[in-house]
């Protein structure tokens, strides 16, 4: 069976990954992304291609928390603002640029 043909996949498991239909996904949510926690590879397919579902690490949460925060909100839009008006920031090398981050 080639495994790429999508009207053949259902379940198809190599030692390599899991394959798997968008439907089995909704049905099973909780075992796939569990693999996927455990470190398995699974691939979702769909008519439009390909996806590989991937855990989200604890270091990406901590930066949403970041991200979503009205103080980043209004730093990420001034920065927008200054660069629409052509006023980007310089720095020395990288430590002084991690000095300024640090003091946001």
């Amino acid at each position: 069976m080639d495994i790429w043909d999508k009207r053949y996949i259902f379940a198809e498991k190599s030692e390599a990954m899991t394959i798997i239909t968008g439907s089995q996904f909704r049905s099973n949510q909780g075992k796939y992304i569990g693999m996927a926690h455990r470190g398995e590879r699974v691939i979702i397919s769909s008519k439009s291609g390909y996806a590989e579902l991937t855990p989200v690490s604890d270091d990406d949460k901590e930066i949403k928390k970041h991200i979503n925060s009205k103080c980043f909100l209004a730093i990420a839009k001034q920065a927008w603002e200054e660069h629409e008006q052509e006023k980007p920031m310089r720095f020395e090398s990288a430590a002084d640029a991690q000095k300024w981050m640090d003091n946001l």
